[in-house]
């Protein structure tokens, strides 16, 4: 039997969210805070747990039906509303109490992961970076600021694999040089080419693969770099007030993606010892792995979408450093304006080119 968790202030019963700010759980009631690294199970004591069925992709909707596979229903511990949730969600809230909840199930045993990576940005926060990411933008239609509306603001704990490499790298450069000599009428064109060897060992530490099909790999990939060394070990309590998935693509599934992108890094790793030549090219990398070891991990994600015209336009950002990144509509008219401006000038200085060539 899975179980559902919501974390209650053992002074006054409110409910108990993580605080970005303060890195506390705090009560939203009387305002006590609580280290969530060290919030125990105790203060729940005496609170019954609501009990779902383990395989939640069927878990009962009613007597004699069942929810669609990837759905599940658990029951809230604080008003006692059924919660139907996806089978990968990991915490949310109640939809009529707001009580935050965590499916203890879904991270505990093999898929409890091994560090998280708390949020220190808060909704206020990335609501505020979206509106300042519009600001200067010549492209952007100027209505778009003004009449879009922020429709849902999300901060996700998304599922990653961290895998760490041991390496032997062998890399092979062509380099170039090419002088001119002029005799007479003759130019004479001299080109050496040499090759050169790189090989070393190298270790890459925390090469991040998202764990999660609901989030676009190109999306994660652009919030990143977040700062593994602020880590911590992995509590149930960092989930509170935020939502959260656990993997469903596992760390055999993520390890080709990883590998990828170690071949790109290690690929580049010795680049800048060949020097003194005017052009140097790859000519080959080899990379070895010797020895891996692979870390699962919940990274933070804040995901805002809003709306416009009908349409919806989802930006993401890093709940760590803030990085955000997204898609905003263009204004046609005015591309089509500076793209004539553009033109324009181009025409002018290549006709001022023309006359000074002309005088001279």
């Amino acid at each position: 039997m899975a179980s559902l968790l919501d974390y209650k202030c053992p002074n006054c019963g409110g409910n108990l969210v993580f605080d970005a700010v303060a890195g506390a759980l705090v009560c939203d009631n009387c305002g006590s805070r609580y280290d969530p690294g060290q919030f125990q199970a105790v203060y729940q004591a005496g609170r019954p747990q609501a009990q779902a069925p383990a395989g939640a992709d069927s878990a009962s909707r009613a007597e004699g039906s069942t929810w669609p596979t990837g759905f599940g229903q658990y029951t809230c511990p604080s008003c006692g509303a059924a919660v139907v949730a996806e089978a990968t969600a990991a915490a949310g809230s109640c939809p009529y109490c707001r009580s935050p909840v965590v499916m203890t199930a879904q991270v505990a045993g093999e898929l409890a992961p091994d560090l998280v990576v708390p949020f220190k940005t808060t909704r206020d926060q990335a609501v505020e970076a979206l509106r300042k990411l519009y600001l200067n933008k010549r492209l952007l239609p100027k209505v778009f600021a003004a009449q879009n509306f922020v429709d849902e603001v999300k901060g996700v704990y998304v599922p990653f694999w961290l895998f760490d490499f041991d390496t032997e790298i062998h890399e092979r450069y062509i380099m170039r040089d090419v002088s001119r000599r002029r005799h007479g009428s003759t130019e004479h064109i001299t080109t050496r080419e040499y090759a050169a060897e790189r090989a070393g060992r190298a270790r890459f530490m925390g090469i991040p693969v998202d764990g999660s099909t609901n989030m676009p790999d190109p999306i994660m990939e652009s919030v990143e770099p977040f700062d593994l060394s602020q880590s911590v070990l992995f509590r149930p309590s960092y989930l509170s007030g935020f939502l959260a998935e656990r993997y469903d693509v596992d760390s055999n599934q993520a390890h080709a993606r990883a590998h990828d992108r170690l071949t790109k890094s290690a690929g580049t790793l010795f680049r800048d010892t060949v020097t003194g030549h005017q052009t140097i090219k790859p000519a080959g990398s080899s990379v070895t792995v010797t020895k891996m070891a692979v870390h699962y991990a919940l990274l933070p994600v804040w995901m805002l979408t809003t709306i416009w015209r009908d349409q919806r336009f989802t930006f993401a950002m890093n709940g760590q450093t803030g990085r955000l990144i997204g898609d905003l509509p263009l204004d046609r008219q005015a591309y089509w304006r500076w793209l004539g401006l553009l033109f324009s000038v181009s025409a002018v200085v290549a006709g001022g080119l023309a006359a000074l060539a002309v005088a001279l």
